[in-house]
């Protein structure tokens, strides 16, 4: 699953429960501080406290540690960069592809032994 890691430029630089400056506030954080989030919210219209292209992060974790409550803080608001140093991290070792055995063996409690032979993959 992607990922994006951003820092905060001003101190009190707030995470938010929606992506927009009339929710309420979560928490806030300081200049510096790792934020990464899973999912990137951008503005598709300019409306009363947003502009066209803003962008927000949904946080997960903010200096490698998992937020108590996840929210939502600003990259872009209102045309003006409130984040930056903004990078997508990308998932270094996705999950492997299952591969079936052909074939695998099974012992019962007396000691028994059947071999289960795969002849298809259905689907």
């Amino acid at each position: 699953m992607t990922q994006y890691s951003m820092t905060p430029i001003n101190n009190g630089t707030r995470m938010r429960n929606d992506h927009n400056v009339l929710s309420n506030v979560i928490a806030s954080y300081n200049r510096g501080q790792l934020v990464v989030g899973d999912e990137l919210w951008t503005a598709p219209a300019d409306g009363t406290e947003v502009k066209k292209g803003d962008k927000w992060l949904r946080v997960k974790s903010v200096d490698g540690v998992i937020v108590a409550e996840r929210g939502w803080m600003a990259l872009i608001h209102k045309g003006v960069a409130v984040s930056n140093n903004f990078q997508e991290i990308e998932d270094p070792d996705p999950p492997p592809t299952p591969v079936f055995p052909e074939s695998f063996t099974l012992t019962d409690p007396s000691g028994a032994k059947a071999e289960y032979v795969f002849v298809r993959i259905i689907e």
